[in-house]
């Protein structure tokens, strides 16, 4: 079943700390990676050779197709916003777009080296060395490891879901399962983006990437403490969208705390 998700920028935090590296959207890197497929292009223009020009072609795309996944991953933060699931325990999960690139950047990555092999077995004219005659290959492998990967976590919940047991899943390179008596501090680290770290009873903390909760991390920070010290309330957790809803009237400024 598809995952339905609403984003909302409740004022449970100030929103003075940026959820971008180094504290403001990268303006600069993605220009300079939006300009990296007309290279490709460039050189199938001036070229004629016809092999030559698929294998560009084929690059181009799959460099176009990186820079629209990074400014699709970079616009889907903001300070303060908070993306859960509408169906559920409260989870927080990347926004449809970013959890579709990630499918989509390793599906492209294979087409160089579909559109080479097919090249060179027709035997079109292309251009010779070893970059180009086994660059699109190196591509097309690291393309189906990163697939590869991606099944693989399809074993761990998507995004991080707190629940009456405690916190669970987020996908990537590391799962998440933890009762809520094992959770101790809650913070943020830095300075390349804030990223969330939860202390562990007994084990080394574990920081997640604020693109796995599709949330501003300081405000993740905030309602995994309010459910930690306040074991009371967790039955809200039940439905995302109610208990969203309690943290608000709970820790929006101006708001009384029981």
């Amino acid at each position: 079943m598809l995952m339905k998700t609403i984003a909302r920028s409740p004022r449970i935090v100030d929103g003075s700390r940026s959820v971008h590296p180094k504290g403001h959207f990268p303006v600069a890197a993605l220009m300079l990676v939006g300009v990296l497929p007309l290279l490709p292009v460039l050189l199938a223009i001036v070229d004629g050779r016809s092999g030559f020009r698929l294998v560009m072609l084929s690059l181009a795309v799959y460099a176009g197709t990186l820079a629209v996944a990074l400014v699709v991953r970079a616009r889907s933060l903001r300070e303060r916003l908070v993306r859960i699931s509408t169906i559920g325990p409260l989870r927080f999960t990347p926004s449809g777009g970013a959890r579709a690139v990630l499918w989509l950047v390793p599906t492209v990555g294979v087409l160089p080296a579909v559109v080479n092999l097919l090249v060179q077995t027709l035997e079109l004219p292309t251009m010779g060395g070893r970059l180009l005659e086994w660059g699109p290959y190196v591509l097309g492998l690291v393309s189906l490891v990163g697939l590869g990967r991606e099944l693989l976590s399809l074993r761990t919940p998507l995004g991080l879901v707190l629940d009456r047991r405690g916190l669970h899943g987020v996908r990537g390179a590391s799962s998440f399962d933890v009762p809520w008596e094992e959770i101790g501090a809650v913070d943020l680290v830095g300075p390349h983006g804030p990223k969330l770290t939860v202390s562990i009873a007994g084990r080394t903390p574990a920081i997640i990437d604020a693109y796995h909760l599709g949330s501003d991390p300081a405000a993740v920070a905030a309602v995994i403490t309010l459910f930690r010290d306040a074991p009371d309330r967790r039955q809200a957790l039940t439905d995302g969208i109610t208990a969203m809803r309690a943290v608000e009237q709970s820790l929006a400024p101006g708001s009384a705390t029981t």
